[in-house]
């Protein structure tokens, strides 16, 4: 384990994702440099990285950076996690080229199914580990982070084989106290979290209800097993290994990740990070979550129409806030 200590990691963007992974690394004695922008940035410096997990507050100072110049170009990392919005993917990968070395490894905490090629056409795909995010955080403050509920990571080799990288790997996030998963088929398992990130997601700003109200719902609720469905018939067109019962395993996590509003105080029912992205004014992952499906089915000549029918209108919603 004290071999595992002397790892150097870069969490790049602090938000509700790379807040919370990277703050139970520091929290475990791991050697983190953070890469964080905007008043994140300066309450990160000023104030440290505070983390609620359950309703328990920790603060802690962190090594926060805006930009890698600052370290030193010929700094490498042995693990790097790329835990931006998906648009910034190859953004990203450009700014950590000249910070990846013959040791590193490069995971992507983000959504998407297609973000490690991205990354694999910048750096090299031998460097990627792919990796599937499951966690219930929300940014409630520059450099506050709220995480409630579950927490799991899936990783594994893109090419579905066994590594010694992945072992060291799953044995740095477990002595965090990260729930993690080693994943036979990381395409596959991308895909399943697809099905529920393209449904869920867009349908939440169109109608703008939390994801209680979106099941409770029963027209919103037939919207989101059709739009599911044919996540999984472009899945299968593809040759991808989704699980069979795809849509049942994502519904019923989704009424499992609805929380008590006692775990956090102003807590009325899971926003999920499109919603929370769009009541800010801030870009949504559309082309990144649902646009990629659509791209995909054309592919294949897979009929999406309800995925094309959110998507359309979504897009249309998306200009409209802009032009206000």
């Amino acid at each position: 384990m004290n071999n595992l200590k002397t790892k150097k990691l870069l969490i790049f963007g602090t938000g509700a994702v790379g807040g919370y992974y990277g703050g139970m690394l520091v929290k475990a004695g791991f050697d983190i440099t953070f890469i964080a922008r905007g008043k994140n940035l300066e309450a990160l410096k000023n104030n440290g990285l505070t983390l609620i997990i359950n309703g328990k507050k920790e603060n802690f100072p962190i090594n926060v950076l805006e930009t890698l110049h600052a370290t030193s170009l010929k700094k490498t990392f042995d693990y790097i996690f790329i835990c931006v919005k998906s648009m910034d993917t190859k953004d990203a990968a450009l700014k950590i080229k000249n910070n990846v070395g013959y040791h590193t490894n490069v995971l992507s905490f983000q959504n998407g199914v297609d973000n490690e090629e991205i990354i694999g056409e910048v750096i090299g795909i031998d460097k990627v580990i792919g990796s599937s995010v499951y966690v219930t955080s929300k940014q409630v403050a520059p450099g506050v982070i709220d995480q409630f509920g579950y927490n799991a990571v899936m990783f594994g080799e893109l090419d579905k084989s066994e590594s010694k990288r992945v072992s060291e790997l799953k044995s740095i996030l477990e002595s965090s106290g990260i729930v993690c998963v080693l994943s036979k088929d990381i395409l596959g398992d991308l895909w399943n979290k697809l099905v529920w990130n393209a449904s869920f997601n867009p349908v939440s700003v169109l109608t703008e209800k939390t994801v209680d109200k979106m099941l409770s719902d029963k027209e919103t609720f037939e919207l989101i097993k059709n739009i599911m469905l044919e996540v999984k018939n472009v899945a299968l067109a593809h040759g991808i290994g989704i699980r069979p019962d795809t849509v049942e395993f994502n519904i019923n996590r989704s009424k499992n990740i609805t929380p008590n509003a006692t775990l956090s105080q102003d807590f009325k029912g899971f926003k999920t990070s499109m919603l929370q992205d769009f009541e800010r004014g801030k870009p949504i992952e559309l082309e990144e979550i649902v646009g990629v499906v659509i791209r995909k089915a054309k592919e294949k000549n897979v009929s999406v129409p309800n995925i094309f029918n959110v998507y359309t209108r979504l897009k249309e919603k998306v200009k409209n806030q802009i032009a206000i």
